[in-house]
């Protein structure tokens, strides 16, 4: 004779397959987690000069100015959620450089790139890139891969580039990231003065920093 379950014996089975089948819905729906691979690189765009400090000068032109504008280009053109762009100095305000290496060491970031303008009253033909690094500072083979990366980028477009150089400046003495500085041009040569104050130029100098920006992950 066959003994017929009980009604909450029945219901324990179908209880137990209505949650795997909700587990199992469940386990398409959650999103995962990110993965640890992804890492977030952080980048200080220092603009040289700003406010009362006008750096190189050329009839309406100013160095604070070109500094700015390409700063701020290079920001725009980072389409890359994990490099993360800060600045030390926000707009046409002048920021002294101790501040500044404040600014830079309170961030702690993987790279600092300095932006600058050349200029010489002693001859109009100078002209080109020049990308520097502090030898004193313990992290100069780290700024110096950086800067030669970063130049050989340039080059390749066609900009004339000079030699990685070592020098004391205080930003990249003081920095405790890797830190590079880069001369754009010459705003006292014409072709240099060119390309540094055309709109589509920048663009072209921010999106070379960009995209060797995206490359350092």
């Amino acid at each position: 004779m066959s003994v017929k379950p009980k009604p909450n014996q029945m219901k324990k089975p179908i209880r137990f397959f209505a949650l795997l089948l909700l587990g199992a819905c469940f386990s398409f729906t959650i999103p995962s987690k990110p993965t640890d691979d992804a890492k977030i690189i952080n980048v200080v765009i220092d603009a040289g000069h700003g406010g009362k400090d006008l750096g190189a000068t050329h009839d309406d032109f100013t160095e604070k100015q070109i500094t700015d504008q390409i700063a701020y280009k290079i920001m725009e053109m980072n389409t890359d959620s994990e490099v993360v762009i800060h600045f030390t100095r926000e707009g046409d305000k002048f920021v002294d450089l101790n501040k500044r290496v404040e600014v830079i060491n309170a961030i702690k970031p993987d790279l600092v790139i300095s932006l600058h303008v050349n200029y010489t009253k002693h001859s109009s033909e100078r002209s080109g890139m020049e990308f520097f690094i502090c030898k004193e500072n313990k992290l100069a083979p780290k700024a110096a891969m950086f800067a030669e990366r970063l130049s050989d980028k340039f080059e390749n477009k066609g900009f004339k580039v000079s030699d990685v150089k070592g020098a004391p400046f205080f930003t990249l003495l003081k920095s405790q990231s890797p830190a590079i500085m880069v001369e754009l041009g010459y705003l006292s040569n014409e072709i240099d003065r060119n390309y540094l104050t055309r709109d589509k130029s920048q663009d072209e100098i921010a999106g070379i920093v960009a995209g060797f920006l995206k490359e350092i992950k």
